[in-house]
């Protein structure tokens, strides 16, 4: 079973665990089966609710499950906006007829410490009683990444044996080992054709790059070539995909143009007033196919700011901002009217953040197909941007691109759709 899976079943038995101790503590012997009867289609529903918060929240990710102070804050805001959805659904959208009232608390105290602990519990079984032994071979920069994530998050199932610089070298029993994987760097020569062998004995065989796919989501740009591109690559989605990305895009881009509108308007009055420049900020960038487009956004810079042509910017510390700048940034505010480039097809709701034409002209003489992330529309919000921090230099931007080109070979609806909710709660609780 999928580890993912196995996180959600152990949130269901802590959902049903706790419902039932709800109706036996609640209820007469004589009302147990009215009582299940009227509470369980909604708290069914509630319980949905509570898994799609969760994933919005990252608690199902499985570098994230790892019990640190910073997913224990995680888990708080999570389980406290279900119990604000709860509150919701049963107080102000009243159709199910009841009012758990304290059912509710309980219901939610019950399940957050019942999750809590089955995670705990999980993450045990994870990191040490449900894992693959692996052996790594090779020396790339690469290899040695992935080696130290593997150590580091142990949850996701892999346990490094040992690790070696040819095929040649390993040198043990391969039949002491089940369910062994064997990790290959890019260029591994096989002159002896002991490859062979480890295929014949069930060993698995992968290479850096499905590795990184696999576990880390993102993918090595080093092992990008032409073969990558034509076996693995497919820009032109089904008519179904096309269509709903066209609907969802059209349909989010109105309802947040209209809804963010009067914080728009009242920061551009602050904007003006500040120092009497413009309001609206406009700025070259490279979109699909290559082509340049205007983005817009609030200005939240000096009026002076790039006087001596584009910097890179050094985000939450960067001098050029203005004070209204500051506050318009840390609530998003000043993104907004990309909504504009999305209705007019500058932009998608996801894709690649789209970069300024003089950072992707360095960009792509130092970082190797940069410019394949142009092959599909950029986003307003990405893959790489929910996973990784703002890019300040082009060792930052190499990064993001390999999270962008897991993107272009994995992007769907479902991804799409998560991307969505993850930029959601990024926004409100950053």
């Amino acid at each position: 079973m999928n580890r993912v899976w196995i996180i959600v079943l152990g949130d269901f038995l802590s959902f049903a665990i706790s419902f039932i101790f709800l109706i036996f503590i609640r209820f007469n012997k004589e009302n147990y089966l009215s009582a299940i009867d009227s509470h369980t289609p909604p708290f069914l529903i509630l319980y949905l609710s509570w898994v799609l918060i969760f994933y919005i929240f990252g608690l199902y990710d499985l570098l994230n499950i790892k019990p640190t102070i910073p997913y224990f804050k995680r888990w708080i805001l999570a389980l406290t906006s279900s119990f604000l959805v709860g509150m919701l659904l049963f107080y102000f959208v009243p159709v199910f007829g009841i009012s758990p009232k304290l059912n509710l608390f309980i219901q939610v105290a019950g399940f957050g410490i019942l999750s809590f602990f089955f995670r705990r519990i999980i993450y045990t079984l994870f990191a040490r009683g449900i894992t693959a032994p692996v052996v790594l071979v090779g020396d790339s920069v690469y290899l040695k990444e992935l080696e130290s994530a593997i150590i580091k998050n142990p949850q996701i199932g892999l346990k490094i044996v040992n690790h070696f610089q040819t095929i040649g070298d390993i040198n043990f029993d391969l039949n002491d080992l089940k369910n062994l994987v064997i990790i290959l760097d890019k260029n591994i020569e096989n002159k002896d054709g002991s490859i062979l062998e480890f295929y014949k004995k069930g060993v698995t065989i992968i290479d850096t790059a499905k590795a990184y796919e696999k576990y880390l989501y993102k993918i090595p740009v080093e092992y990008i070539d032409v073969s990558f591109i034509v076996e693995n690559i497919n820009i032109k989605k089904d008519i179904l995909y096309t269509f709903m990305t066209s609907v969802i895009n059209a349909i989010f881009a109105l309802i947040i143009f209209i809804t963010t509108l009067p914080f728009v308007l009242v920061s551009a009055v602050f904007i003006y007033l500040y120092d009497r420049g413009p309001v609206l900020y406009t700025q070259a960038r490279v979109g699909l196919n290559g082509k340049v487009f205007k983005l817009y956004k609030l200005r939240s810079m000096t009026k002076d700011a790039e006087k001596n042509g584009a910097v890179w910017s050094t985000g939450p510390t960067d001098m050029r901002v203005t004070p209204i700048g500051k506050i318009i940034r840390k609530l998003h505010i000043d993104e907004t009217p990309q909504m504009i480039n999305i209705i007019r097809g500058d932009l998608s709701l996801v894709g690649p953040r789209p970069e300024r034409p003089e950072f992707v002209e360095l960009l792509c003489k130092d970082i190797p197909y940069y410019s394949f992330r142009h092959i599909i529309r950029p986003g307003f919000t990405g893959w790489a941007q929910i996973k990784y921090r703002y890019a300040r230099t082009k060792e930052d931007s190499k990064e993001k691109f390999e999270y962008d080109l897991y993107y272009i070979k994995n992007r769907n609806i479902f991804i799409d759709l998560g991307i969505i909710m993850r930029t959601v709660q990024i926004i409100f609780t950053h």
